[in-house]
């Protein structure tokens, strides 16, 4: 029997100072899911990394992993882990439950900001990394493309990735709420990514009177100011610029402070120790905590904005109580369908029964068929295979729609007189033609539309 496991770290569940350190380097995400894909019993899975959730998706045999199966996986792929209780923030969830999950990431509706189109895009990333490390398969072909689609309906068939909610315009919301008016105010912004982008954007709506762009790639800096027609600052004059600066955004996917204490008492120095307002919306941190203690320095990070987002969201919940419906409408189609492919084996077991007893009547009547027309004689073998097939679709509907196929199945036998033999042997055959030998051939990136076992046409 296959199990879907979901185990996971968010912004829901731990703290910034935690989640800044689990979450996985672009360099260490494929060697980490290569080292799970090793694991046993593990078929197939998916690691998605972000700046505020890190996931775990594995598709196994028989077993769920238990959660510490993750804590012990994430503390060896991490290192640094080794001195951070990680089990207290891991949330842990299976089968149906893992998979619901896993929808409402994809649509934004488990985000910080729900309805933030950013994370639609990076479960696509996370799926092609694994399906180039080949650890994606049918199964999770099939949960993914599906968590894909449902995030597609829930921003057509709702408005709620039409408001203008993000970090960064939290961020923004809280710069507007700290000096009220914007317009002779100077900001500097550290970072060049799309959060960078995003805040540069609505800086220039709110109409700050000047804003300065800071990255550690020239070229690319030039081009944001330029599109934002922004100034454009070398990093050798962070010091020099946050001097004339009424605030700095950080945004930068620096692993390390760029903003340290001794740099701030220096640029504090330089300005005379005016107050200055600091907001880091990045993760890892750019910013020291320490230096919220310098006097005259005001620092906000990313779990400071959540009142914020709050207050944001309420504009959309009408939105997203539509959104979660559609959710739920697609976890019905999913149940449905694993429970017709979870009675495939059942149903092919007891379709080799009635074959089996089908013959052995052919055989006892040879004689009187041999003396029939070839035309009559085989008008009734489809007499007899018609009849079968009526009086075993119920069964199979019942078995189809059972949400108890063990307590379904030992009736099943118990009417038919099936021996457990018959189920035995459809499972060995399976097992083998999806033992770890085959795990290759069976998750060929190729296949898309690979069908689950036992989903061919009985």
């Amino acid at each position: 029997m296959i199990k879907i496991t979901l185990a996971g770290v968010n912004h829901k569940s731990a703290p910034v100072d935690v989640r800044e350190k689990i979450a996985y380097p672009k360099e260490h995400l494929s060697p980490a899911v290569r080292i799970l894909s090793r694991e046993e019993n593990v078929l197939e899975c998916l690691i998605l990394s972000t700046c505020n959730r890190v996931e775990i998706l594995t598709i196994t045999s028989n077993i769920h992993p238990d959660p510490d199966f993750f804590t012990s996986f994430l503390s060896r792929t991490h290192p640094a882990l080794s001195s951070i209780p990680i089990r207290p923030h891991l949330y842990y969830k299976t089968d149906t439950e893992a998979v619901e999950h896993l929808y409402e990431v994809t649509a934004s509706l488990d985000s910080m900001i729900v309805g933030e189109p950013q994370i639609t895009g990076q479960v696509k990333e996370a799926f092609e990394t694994c399906r180039q490390e080949n650890t994606i398969g049918p199964y999770l072909n099939q949960i993914f493309q599906r968590a894909i689609s449902t995030a597609k309906r829930v921003r057509s068939e709702t408005a709620i990735s039409h408001l203008p909610v993000s970090i960064s315009y939290a961020a923004c919301q809280l710069a507007r709420k700290i000096f009220q008016d914007m317009s002779n105010k100077s900001v500097l912004l550290l970072g060049g990514g799309e959060m960078a982008q995003l805040t540069a954007r609505h800086m220039k709506k709110m109409g700050v009177r000047s804003l300065t762009v800071m990255t550690r790639d020239p070229e690319k800096g030039k081009l944001l100011a330029a599109e934002y027609e922004a100034s454009y600052a070398a990093m050798e004059l962070l010091e020099e610029t946050m001097a004339e600066s009424d605030m700095v955004v950080c945004s930068t996917g620096a692993e390390t402070y760029l903003l340290t204490v001794p740099v701030m008492e220096k640029a504090m120095e330089r300005r005379d120790f005016r107050p200055l307002f600091l907001i880091d919306i990045a993760v890892p941190r750019n910013i020291d905590p320490e230096i919220s203690r310098l006097s005259n320095t005001f620092l906000y990070n990313i779990d400071d904005l959540k009142s914020v987002v709050e207050s944001n969201q309420k504009e959309r919940e009408m939105e997203t109580y539509a959104a979660r419906e559609i959710v739920r409408q697609e976890i019905a189609q999913f149940q449905k369908r694993r429970a017709e492919r979870s009675a495939v084996p059942l149903i092919q077991a007891l379709r080799r029964h009635t074959e089996k007893l089908q013959q052995s009547e052919f055989d006892r009547f040879s004689r009187t068929l041999e003396s029939l027309p070839e035309d009559t004689r085989k008008q009734v073998m489809i007499l007899a295979q018609s009849l079968v097939n009526k009086m075993l679709h119920p069964t199979y509907q019942t078995l189809r729609n059972s949400s108890n196929l063990e307590e379904a199945w030992e009736w099943i036998s118990r009417c038919y007189g099936l021996s457990p033999e018959l189920l035995s042997q459809d499972n060995s055959s399976r097992e083998e033609g999806g033992s770890a030998d085959n795990k290759s051939s069976a998750l060929d990136p190729a296949r898309p539309d690979f069908p689950l076992p036992g989903e061919q046409s009985c």
